[in-house]
């Protein structure tokens, strides 16, 4: 149970740390499969398996899955049909099909091809560190991190929260960091970034495997461009590309994390989950105060 992403929502206000009480509120959006007729379905289901509960806690946090469900439709299959279709009605009335019909022959065709559909799952992690105040989200994109926070609050109910806001914009922090080659002690910076030119909409430079303290990231900066995403570790322990939004994508734990997880001894594959998510959720806990601290600390709501 590592994530590969974080994106951090700050809690507006306390939550619980009672798995049960959590459960009973997302019970009424457990995941169901897809009707019949139905193109996607979400809904919660157990992170630790089909027989656990709905909720897993672990030191402090507590660990939920999304699941999504859609049905694959190809748009070439969909033509296919419906030209088919569209044959078959104007050869036995002799007569030109318009657009309007030839779209509700499309919608039949829909309804038809629905039941022989595939269906492809995907699922989306998060956990709620109820000492910390933080929802984590495992997303790579925004889209996919605000469906699950827009899914949590319609099961819960009742769970105020937000991006976090910091003090000093990321970006122009960053910026910093490459332009004076100075940055916090427990920041190690990577070999990638991106930047942008704030004044020219799409004007960006993308380096990998590149040393960014060269004159040539300077460069870039002098010319007037601002970071945007920027590769860096902290604390030899975690390590991803950090972007102006705060998520930390491609997230990485150093060796000597992996090492703690490698001296449990798990007898069963949902005792390694337990055992691998409280020690995930505990390095966060840690770097997610220090983050913020990097940019000046947290704005008061």
């Amino acid at each position: 149970m590592w994530f590969r992403n974080l994106l951090p929502y700050r809690l507006r206000e306390g939550v619980a740390y009672d798995a049960e009480v959590a459960e009973a509120r997302l019970a009424a959006l457990a995941f169901t499969p897809c009707g019949s007729l139905e193109m996607h379905r979400s809904g919660f289901v157990p992170p630790l398996g089909p027989e656990a509960p709905l909720v897993h806690a672990a030191a402090g946090s507590l660990l939920l899955c999304l699941q999504q469900e859609e049905k694959l439709l190809p748009a070439s299959v969909i033509r296919e049909a419906l030209d088919q279709r569209v044959q078959e009605r104007e050869a036995a009335e002799g007569r030109k099909v318009r657009k309007r019909e030839r779209d509700r022959l499309r919608e039949e065709v829909v309804v038809d091809l629905l039941p022989r559909a595939f269906s492809r799952h995907k699922r989306t992690w998060g956990y709620i560190d109820t000492e910390a105040g933080f929802l984590v989200v495992d997303a790579g994109s925004e889209k996919q991190a605000e469906h699950f926070v827009e899914q949590l609050r319609e099961a819960w109910g009742d769970l105020p929260l937000a991006p976090p806001e910091t003090q000093m914009g990321p970006g122009t922090v960053m910026t910093r960091w490459l332009a004076q080659q100075e940055h916090p002690g427990d920041v190690e910076l990577g070999e990638e970034a991106v930047l942008e030119d704030p004044n020219a909409e799409g004007c960006e430079v993308r380096v990998k495997r590149q040393d960014l303290t060269a004159d040539e990231m300077r460069a870039h900066i002098d010319a007037g461009k601002r970071v945007r995403r920027l590769a860096l570790t902290y604390a030899e322990r975690v390590s991803g590309v950090l972007d102006t939004d705060l998520g930390l994508r491609r997230l990485r734990f150093g060796d000597v994390v992996r090492e703690q997880a490698g001296d449990r001894d798990a007898e069963t594959e949902a005792e390694q989950l337990d055992a691998d998510f409280a020690l995930m959720a505990l390095e966060l806990r840690a770097l997610l105060p220090r983050l913020l601290e990097w940019f000046g600390g947290e704005r008061a709501a």
